[in-house]
């Protein structure tokens, strides 16, 4: 039993089916893999099956005591820190033991395979083989159709007993349909079954309970601005002029070097409204988990309009960042993502007209054009020429500048929207009074690394991940600015504004990993970033990625491989950031 995780009826029900199932398909593939070795002489069979069935064995061994230890799955960095005494350092009697161990497991895959092999030909006559054989192959492919289905019911609902046990098995990748679900759920009746918070399996956060503004301070109305795939150098006078003279009509604080935590929406956002790195996406939502960000503005009596263009299911934001908000307005209406956008300016100035002004306020606006290259068809080009979006047909060789005018030109519209919000914070008086973020949840490459990468979620470098960030009215800016060209992530927002913002009285640690960006910040070394699978260590120099089946490859800040290793004093560090909020019974706040 792993620590920390919890024993329910229907978790283990479903981990009946879904724990032998899963091997069930692993050792498959392993058998089809060694159907070739039927024709080769059987003492070399005998062999090769030991070393191949041997290595799967001590994979997994091992892959379950990095699992307790951090809470994910055995990788590269592991097996390097390990085998070449990289921070990770064993004795020599630790070395003779595994070694025992391994030349002990290939005997034992040994001596099965032989005997295997010279299975008493009286039981296949009997049919005894054959029976046991064929009720075994029944059962584990109906478990494999019962889990796969459960768990994509499970998934649509959020029911979190079931979800959470993908996290503990190895390249577990069962299915996940909405359209399929939808068929059902022709209604969009959809319900989001909340874990109970004290069932959150391995999970700690905080790791202490938040004391929230024991002095009974005034809490500020607090603004993000977001916008889907806004790249660093796209933040100017030239293509966001209404936002450009706003930051400094207002003594807004611009960062030169700040990055978000991923080079995807949903690590982007989530880095930005939980403090902490995107590789807790995965548990986090199968627990339904909230942002203690937004669930202590819900105690202090918060105002919160969500305003985005895209759905907010998908990412499953409905079911992380926002769980714990009531009648949460899903999407904007519209043919086109432009309208959306559009509407959803319209809509926020008609709520926030309407709000009531006796309480702080917080809006979250989250614009898409910029990530869909769209923008009115009657608007009247800036920058030209433009070309359509076609992924299918950008090559290495492609020309940039067409596709980057339009992008550019989509920039420019959501920045023409922006103004009307600016304007709607001056006519309510309450611009003053109003901490405004302005950033990107990612950024949006144009082949910059000449490498045939276009969009997002496809590499770590500065053209996916290094996005403008402006804090406009802050009353105390002044390590603001001594801040603002070190190197900072989307993890310090949520520590910065509990604690000078919201008046939460804890150490940051208790609830964040990112750093305080109105004191003092040490110079960093390293940032951690992920997207959907897969995570790196971010340095001014270089980059060290790990994919999602655990394979690592050690980069320059281009994305080109490079010889040498990474410090593996990063890795050990990061590692421990990965497993921070991970409940281990006895553990103490760091």
């Amino acid at each position: 039993m792993v620590p920390g995780a919890s024993v329910t009826l229907y978790g283990s029900a479903f981990s009946f089916l879904a724990v032998p199932a899963h091997f069930f398909s692993l050792y498959l593939i392993l058998f089809l893999i060694c159907i070739p070795l039927l024709w080769v002489n059987k003492y070399v069979r005998y062999s090769l099956l030991a070393i191949l069935f041997g290595f799967a064995q001590i994979a997994l061994y091992v892959d379950t005591i990095v699992f307790e230890q951090y809470r994910f799955h055995i990788n590269e960095s592991v097996l390097m820190m390990v085998l070449f005494g990289q921070v990770v350092d064993f004795s020599f009697a630790t070395y003779l033991l595994m070694g025992a161990m391994i030349i002990g497991v290939f005997a034992a895959e040994y001596l099965a395979a032989w005997k295997i092999d010279r299975k008493p030909t009286q039981q296949i006559r009997q049919g005894t083989a054959s029976r046991t054989l064929l009720t075994t192959s029944l059962f584990l492919v109906g478990a494999l159709l019962v889990s796969n289905i459960g768990y994509m019911i499970a998934f649509y609902y959020a029911w979190s007993p079931v979800m959470v046990v993908k996290e503990y098995l190895p390249l577990y990748y069962p299915l996940t349909s909405k359209k399929i679900m939808g068929f059902f759920d022709k209604n969009g009746q959809r319900r989001n079954l909340l874990a109970n918070p004290n069932d959150r399996q391995h999970i700690r956060y905080p790791l202490r309970e938040l004391v929230i503004n024991p002095q009974n301070k005034k809490p500020a109305n607090i603004m993000f601005i977001v916008v889907d795939s806004w790249r660093f150098d796209t933040f100017n006078e030239a293509v966001s002029p209404n936002t450009w003279n706003f930051v400094k009509q207002h003594n807004g604080v611009a960062f030169n070097n700040h990055y978000s935590t991923g080079n995807a929406t949903r690590t982007g956002i989530f880095g930005l409204f939980y403090g902490i790195p995107g590789t807790w996406w995965q548990p986090f939502l199968n627990n339904s988990i909230p942002s203690l960000f937004v669930t202590t503005m819900q105690k202090e009596d918060y105002n919160i309009g969500i305003f985005t263009s895209a759905k907010v299911t998908f990412p499953e934001f409905d079911r992380t960042v926002f769980a714990t908000i009531k009648n949460l307005r899903i999407n904007s209406e519209g043919k086109s993502t432009p309208e959306r956008d559009a509407r959803l300016t319209e809509d926020w100035r008609e709520w926030y007209q309407k709000r009531d002004a006796s309480r702080p306020t917080f809006s979250f606006l989250f614009y898409d054009s910029a990530h869909a290259y769209d923008f009115p068809k009657d608007e009247p080009l800036k920058f030209g020429p433009v070309s359509d979006l076609n992924y299918m047909t950008l090559k290495n060789d492609t020309d940039p500048t067409p596709l980057f005018n339009r992008y550019k030109q989509s920039v420019y519209y959501i920045d023409r929207l922006l103004q009307q919000v600016y304007d709607q914070l001056a006519a309510s008086g309450s611009l003053d009074d109003t901490l405004i973020i302005l950033t990107g949840d990612h950024a949006q490459e144009m082949n910059d690394n000449k490498m045939g990468f276009w969009g997002h979620n496809g590499n770590f470098t500065d053209a996916q991940t290094k996005v403008p960030f402006i804090i406009v009215g802050a009353k105390n800016d002044r390590w603001l600015r001594e801040n603002a060209g070190k190197l900072t992530s989307h993890e310090d927002v949520v520590p910065s504004l509990m604690k000078h913002y919201l008046h939460v009285d804890n150490d940051t640690r208790d609830y964040a990993t990112g750093y305080d960006l109105f004191s003092q910040m040490p110079d960093r070394k390293w940032l951690l970033m992920s997207s959907y699978s897969a995570y790196a260590i971010r340095t001014p120099e270089n980059i060290y990625t790990v994919n999602g089946v655990g394979m690592s490859h050690y980069l320059d800040s281009h994305n080109r491989q490079v010889s040498g290793q990474p410090d593996y004093s990063y890795v050990y560090e990061v590692m421990n950031e990965m497993k921070y909020f991970v409940d281990q019974g006895d553990k103490k706040a760091q």
